[in-house]
């Protein structure tokens, strides 16, 4: 296939390794969202264009956000987007991707989602502590394997359906619910306060629920380990962290990635209390150089 670009952007390497498979199928040219974002314009002159990211909280990053309202133009191009996610769902993260791409005047004709191995925190209630416990999920190699078989097999399918420029797939689980949730805006009246609580962030913000979660690197710090190395300075897509006495300061324009904390050699970037002991992941054919940029 000529003329074909996919645009990605992973923090752990999962949609990166996603990515690079597609682009390797279809002879496409393998770019990083992360590398253009910051240009006052993103001139794309692919015809067939592929966008590749990690669903979050059943949404886009905002950086893909900020990437699709910064393209020239979409107009009479081949898009087709696929979805990472670590959960149960995608949830309705392919029709919002869908409407901003819309917006821009273009046409999604298909979205897929991948799941891949879950790299984020989650909330656990501690009876013992009678408050809400940040953790990161442990992954057992077994479930990681499987599930980079399955996504041997959605590759095939995935290539061939846009290769032969084919339309009208669009991935997505519990629609009802998640329309309703949107309807009655529980995300931005209660997620909100929530998710900020949990990282520890006593200020208030008018930011949007998906805005806000810049504001959650307030959950992140160091510990004794730290080396100094400036790993999570290097491998930040968004310039986040500075090195400070050789140790990494955030600046509070996170996104929620967890590359710092997923990548750091010596497991040394904690979030929040309790992830001191959990096991770290990244993708395990993927190389923390891949990313950086």
């Amino acid at each position: 296939m000529v003329n074909a670009a996919v645009y990605y952007f992973s923090g752990t390497g999962n949609s990166f390794s996603v990515a690079k498979n597609i682009a390797d199928r279809i002879n496409a040219e393998l770019i990083s969202i992360a590398a253009i974002v910051h240009s006052e314009k993103v001139n794309i002159s692919a015809e067939v264009v592929g966008i590749v990211f990690p669903d979050y909280h059943s949404g886009l990053p905002n950086i893909v956000k900020r990437f699709i309202s910064k393209v020239d133009t979409f107009y009479e191009k081949y898009i087709f987007g696929v979805c990472t996610y670590g959960g149960k769902g995608p949830g309705l993260t392919i029709r919002y991707l869908e409407q901003l791409i819309e917006a821009e005047g273009g046409k999604l004709v298909a979205g897929f989602t991948v799941r891949m191995p879950y790299n984020y925190i989650i909330p656990s209630i501690s009876l013992k502590k009678f408050a809400i416990c940040i953790t990161l999920k442990d992954v057992s190699v077994e479930k990681q394997n499987k599930m980079f078989s399955d996504w041997n097999k959605k590759l095939e399918t995935i290539t061939s359906f846009v290769t032969h420029r084919k339309k009208g797939v669009y991935e997505t689980s519990a629609e009802i619910l998640l329309k309703s949730i949107d309807f009655i805006k529980l995300k931005e009246l209660l997620g909100k306060y929530l998710w900020l609580k949990m990282a520890g962030y006593a200020g208030h913000t008018a930011l949007s629920f998906s805005e806000s979660r810049q504001l959650m690197d307030h959950g992140f710090h160091s510990n004794e380990n730290c080396i100094g190395c400036g790993t999570c300075e290097k491998i930040c897509p968004v310039d986040n962290i500075e090195m400070i006495k050789k140790s990494p300061a955030w600046q509070h324009t996170c996104e929620q990635c967890f590359a710092c904390l997923q990548w750091c050699p010596g497991s040394a970037i904690q979030f929040g209390k309790n992830t001191e002991n959990n096991k770290r992941y990244h993708h395990p054919n993927v190389k923390s150089s891949d990313l950086m940029i």
